[in-house]
């Protein structure tokens, strides 16, 4: 096995509105969409995908030609039923997808307005474990709901049994919110660690680039990622700093959800592949614009030959 994903997966709702309210927070850059209380908003179009961060990185470092299998803990419902066909059909291995009677499989819904996004998430707790996987040669460890701690813990116990395994972290939104000290740990036995920017300020603080990512290093991490919407990425392997612009062919953005995981597939596939840090992180880039041209997570993803012909002509 190349790579095992671990995470929550979920079915994405998402819903194009045009008819909504842009307002300005006070003393804020960001926006707030407004719908009235009560009201019936119309809906321009609808699709619905299946997602999730581990479902999304697997697809996409499936496409680049690694072996790949997810483990993720979801209801035994029709939505359940939904995600395993899904990666049965593009022949990912769903032996550790595991199906829980007495749960509901997470949904996303998406509002899209103005292309952006705002997501209301439901996830539910799950009673992930160490399962008897094949060994992987990366295991990418992503987002999980409440009570990831006692898994995470289990984690690390199989990760120290097992250290020639390239560990990825990229932290969800509960990782997250729950703070640095309920991820110490797990920062100490990662090898990747992948971020975008705000997730980076919030474990180190606001501070120049190179600066932080010496700073997430200090936090374990050999080789530190951080990804920045239009600015591009950046990556740091202890001795260089590598900056790369965020790809652009001139098409026109749509819908900018599973933009990130696009990036760490991209990303992963050529750190997979030997390719050297600059290329690794266009493969990102390239594999995020062309996630955020097509308006269901997944859709836009590249395959090796198809990146490697787009990295030959730009770089």
């Amino acid at each position: 096995m190349d790579i095992l994903t671990i995470g929550d997966s979920c079915i994405d709702v998402t819903m194009h509105v045009s008819n909504a309210d842009e307002v300005n927070m006070s003393g804020s850059d960001k926006q707030q969409i407004c719908f009235l209380h009560g009201s019936k908003i119309p809906v321009d179009r609808f699709y619905s995908a299946v997602g999730g961060n581990s479902v999304n990185v697997a697809t996409g470092c499936n496409r680049m030609g690694l072996k790949t299998a997810v483990y993720t803990e979801i209801g035994d419902d029709a939505n359940g039923k939904l995600i395993v066909d899904e990666l049965n059909k593009l022949g990912i291995n769903t032996e550790f997808c595991i199906k829980n009677k007495a749960e509901v499989t997470n949904v996303n819904s998406i509002v899209v307005h103005n292309y952006e996004r705002t997501i209301f998430s439901y996830h539910a707790p799950r009673n992930y474990k160490v399962r008897d996987w094949e060994k992987p040669t990366f295991l990418y460890y992503t987002s999980i709901g409440e009570g990831f701690e006692k898994f995470q813990m289990e984690l690390i116990d199989y990760i120290e049994k097992n250290r020639d395994i390239g560990v990825i972290f990229n932290p969800g939104t509960q990782q997250m919110k729950a703070g640095y000290n309920s991820i110490k740990e797990f920062l100490e036995v990662t090898n990747i660690l992948i971020l975008n920017l705000d997730e980076a300020v919030r474990l180190v603080g606001e501070k120049p680039l190179p600066k932080m990512h010496i700073d997430l290093q200090k936090l374990g991490p050999k080789l530190t990622v951080i990804t920045d919407g239009k600015n591009g990425a950046s990556g740091f392997d202890g001795e260089n700093l590598v900056k790369v612009s965020a790809y652009n062919d001139g098409r026109e953005v749509k819908d900018k959800t599973g933009a990130g995981d696009a990036f760490s597939s991209g990303f992963i596939s050529a750190i997979f592949h030997k390719k050297p840090l600059k290329e690794a992180l266009g493969w990102g880039s390239i594999n995020s614009f062309g996630e955020i041209t097509k308006e269901s997570a997944g859709t836009g993803i590249f395959n090796k030959k198809e990146m490697e012909k787009i990295t030959n002509e730009i770089m």
